[in-house]
């Protein structure tokens, strides 16, 4: 995911923008309101305060959205080098049968599909955190943290009972690991995102890279404009 990060000295805030571009057969403004909606709200509530260069700032994420046909999103590409612009098809299924990201952590382009209950279940503040650069943790074991898993926990992650599909289930077997909706985004995963961040001589922060790729309707490369 590529995106902009504007620095207040004077406020001391960073505010990230991002511009999630959907195209596709379920590209509608139903999805689109609740995957941005779900993103912002992660991304703000735990109103993060972060270290960068010795000096605190306090971290705010802008994410709008657009909708494109796949006739206008390829032609976008073709242009795009705005890092503010992401280029996600949103479909029923792909041959993945899972929403991922382009080629690798901070692409600006993803082919997410419907059944992961986009907007409802965290897959979309998931995989938004991929394309900023976030990776799976190493850790796979929160037992005893009592608290929610961090938001790019992976599926199978094992973590307290209250937080597993099933509570009463022994923890690794069936309903025993953790349910995607109780992930929540940390202050420490912000920190990550922070320390991502490219200052060009433009003195605007830069985060991702553009691979401009398009995906046709099962996730299949299509096209790199880049």
């Amino acid at each position: 995911m590529a995106a902009i990060a504007l620095f207040d000295a004077t406020q001391k805030t960073i505010q990230i923008q991002a511009r999630l571009i959907f195209y596709g057969s379920e590209a509608t403004p139903e999805a689109g309101r609740a995957i941005v909606e779900e993103i912002n709200r992660m991304y703000n509530e735990p109103k993060a305060e972060v270290t960068l260069a010795g000096k605190s700032y306090r971290v705010f994420f802008v994410i709008e959205y657009a909708l494109l046909t796949t006739e206008e999103a390829t032609q976008l590409i073709a242009q795009n080098d705005n890092f503010q612009n992401n280029f996600i098809r949103l479909e029923k299924e792909n041959i993945v049968t899972r929403s991922f990201m382009g080629f690798g952590l901070g692409d600006n382009v993803g082919h997410w599909i419907v059944s992961d209950q986009l907007g409802q279940s965290t897959t979309a503040a998931h995989e938004f955190g991929h394309g900023m650069g976030l990776d799976h943790p190493t850790r796979l074991d929160y037992r005893g943290s009592g608290s929610p898993p961090p938001i790019m926990a992976p599926r199978g992650t094992l973590v307290d009972a209250q937080y597993q599909w099933e509570p009463s289930a022994k923890a690794g077997e069936v309903g025993g690991t953790m349910k995607p909706i109780h992930r929540r985004v940390t202050v420490e995963e912000i920190q990550q995102i922070v320390e991502n961040i490219t200052i060009r001589p433009d003195k605007t922060g830069y985060l991702g890279r553009l691979s401009n790729i398009t995906f046709d309707e099962v996730g299949r490369h299509s096209t790199s404009m880049g």
